[in-house]
């Protein structure tokens, strides 16, 4: 059966190469394999198709069926490296901490595992006025942290 790291230690100079960063990879018993990358100034179906012929030069399938989908991390999909954090700097992100609380903002910086973001706040006693405040988040209290997708 093929490995995650078979696959990660195959994939990841391709995704070097292509200047582009390594987020995921899934294999099920079934050899269902799926390969997440993303790239600071996006991905497009090119760089999936030469990763995608990258991996298949690397495993034979007379020996070992499998099925292959390489692809982007996915805007709707939670972060799952650092790098994601960067790419997203000043865009909008919603982060879920261990502690059931939410927090939203804007991406100010991501440095030392300690996320910063710009936050809105209502003033007390207002509806209508609004602060802005930054707060910092340590990586460790982050349960899930997701772009948010506006539509304006």
């Amino acid at each position: 059966m093929i490995t995650k790291e078979d696959i990660r230690k195959v994939a990841e100079p391709k995704i070097k190469e292509l200047n582009g960063f390594f987020v995921d990879v899934k294999v099920n018993t079934n050899n269902v394999i799926t390969l997440c990358f993303d790239r600071m100034d996006g991905v497009k179906i090119d760089h999936c198709s030469e990763i995608s012929r990258h991996i298949e030069q690397h495993f034979d399938r007379d020996f070992e069926d499998y099925e292959l989908t390489v692809c982007s991390a996915g805007l709707d999909k939670p972060f799952l490296v650092d790098q994601q954090y960067h790419k997203y700097y000043g865009k909008e992100v919603g982060v879920l901490l261990k502690n059931g609380k939410r927090k939203k903002g804007v991406i100010l910086s991501y440095k030392n595992d300690i996320l910063t973001l710009e936050v809105l706040k209502r003033k007390k006693g207002s509806k209508k006025l609004s602060i802005i405040e930054q707060v910092e988040i340590p990586k460790v209290d982050i349960k899930e942290t997701k772009l948010k997708i506006n539509f304006k």
